[in-house]
């Protein structure tokens, strides 16, 4: 072997080593944060003149546990994170057979970071509680991801 073409050998040999040590890293860094969190909803809070609010609040319950089991928070098995969820309005209105919901919700982090939804959403007047839990489900998906989002830019260093 000549002294060029034992030259070429080594280096192409260190070529490909660097994409292995490359992915061992990444997968060290995703070790580090496999598992889930425990993720709790502290406290949950829906208009007070709300009717059927009591089964509002169990409908988003469980659309919020859903929500944050499927979020990206940044964290591994051994976190907690806890949250809060305010339903700040629930304005249901009727006009010629469509029902107009505007609904404005609020999440917040402990240390202070929230996010905030906000949509008017119109549906068949006849089927009253499916529009309400479906506009609930918008605003939880969108206040619970970005909350995710906001904790998991607080984890990375």
């Amino acid at each position: 072997m000549t002294r060029a073409s034992a030259l070429l050998f080594c280096l192409f040999s260190a070529a490909s080593l660097l994409p292995v040590t490359a992915r061992a890293e990444t997968e060290s860094e995703a070790s580090a944060a496999t598992g889930r969190p425990k993720i709790r909803l502290d406290q949950l809070t829906l208009p007070a003149d709300l009717s059927g609010a009591k089964e509002f609040e169990s409908h988003l319950r469980t659309t919020l546990k859903r929500e944050a089991r499927h979020a990206d928070w940044g964290a591994g098995a051994g976190s907690k994170i806890s949250y809060r969820f305010f339903v700040e309005q629930l304005e249901l209105r009727e006009e010629a057979g469509v029902l107009h919901v505007t609904c404005t919700a609020l999440g917040r982090l402990p240390k202070g970071k929230s996010a905030k939804s906000h949509i008017v959403f119109g549906g068949d007047a006849h089927d009253r509680k499916k529009v309400v839990e479906h506009v609930l489900d918008i605003v939880a998906r969108g206040v619970v991801t970005r909350l995710a989002e906001l904790e998991k830019a607080r984890r990375t260093p």
